[in-house]
């Protein structure tokens, strides 16, 4: 059963991989035996970051890219697939934040650069990546949904960042449906609280805000980011071989409530 979880010779592509959540998840895939490519729009950590799973053992490359960048994001994946020779999974984990405004106040622009980045973005990378899968009729697909894509959170204003997430929902459903018969699984994590940077800098502006946060929360308590490597090698893995277009809930009980 254990052998479930064995990445040996598998080769993943993750998004957002410099930093934070990202770079979680490339180090938690190459440890169980994945080969790692690494994308990310922030070039200083992304180099950071690839050298120090290189001097962790970790079998690595990095790509500088926009995901909102079709071309680039293409490159990229030419890249991995020249070096490795397929990819087995992909991690969409690229994204951008909540921008916490109401939404009389919020412009268009802002509203256009998170829907660009969350959604077209994700789009974007499983497009390429899911040409590569499509062809050897093999692929694992995880996207990064949020509790934010079911509800509107409390304490917070509801608004592009929500509506991105729920967009990241149907997406999952979407390819799932046409891919599944491809032997392609295409699922979602949705995590709750946890304490990212980001979620860091947000609470610690908003004191008020993390203790109704935090009382929402039948666990009592908020997660850290390692709190997500489990769901994230089940879904990489053999073991979720049958199953598709499913969106995780990684949130200590929110949702049930």
């Amino acid at each position: 059963m254990l052998n479930f979880f064995d990445l040996t010779g598998e080769v993943a592509f993750v998004t957002g991989a410099s930093k934070g959540l990202g770079k979680m998840f490339a180090n938690t895939l190459a440890a169980a035996g994945a080969k790692v490519c690494l994308l990310s729009f922030e070039k200083e950590d992304l180099i950071q970051t690839e050298k120090e799973m290189t001097q962790a053992g970790y079998d690595v490359m990095s790509y500088f890219a926009d995901i909102t960048n079709e071309q680039e994001v293409e490159k990229a994946v030419d890249a991995c697939v020249e070096k490795y020779g397929t990819i087995d999974i992909l991690v969409n984990n690229a994204g951008i934040g909540r921008l916490n405004k109401a939404p009389q106040d919020t412009s268009l622009k802002e509203w256009e650069k998170v829907i660009d980045i969350n959604v077209n973005g994700s789009f974007i990378c499983a497009k390429a990546v899911g040409k590569v899968m499509l062809k050897n009729r093999k692929g694992k697909i995880i996207n990064m949904s949020s509790i934010s894509g079911k509800v509107i959170n409390k304490g917070v204003h509801g608004g592009s960042y929500d509506v991105s997430k729920q967009a990241i929902d149907g997406l999952t459903r979407a390819l799932a449906a046409e891919w599944a018969q491809y032997n392609i699984n295409v699922n979602a994590i949705a995590p709750g609280y946890f304490m990212t940077d980001p979620n860091k800098e947000f609470f610690a502006a908003d004191p008020d805000f993390y203790d109704v946060a935090l009382g929402m929360i039948p666990a009592g308590k908020m997660a850290n980011p390692e709190d997500l490597a489990g769901t994230l090698i089940y879904l990489a893995s053999g073991a979720s071989n049958y199953v598709h277009g499913t969106i995780i809930q990684v949130d200590g009980g929110y949702m049930v409530w």
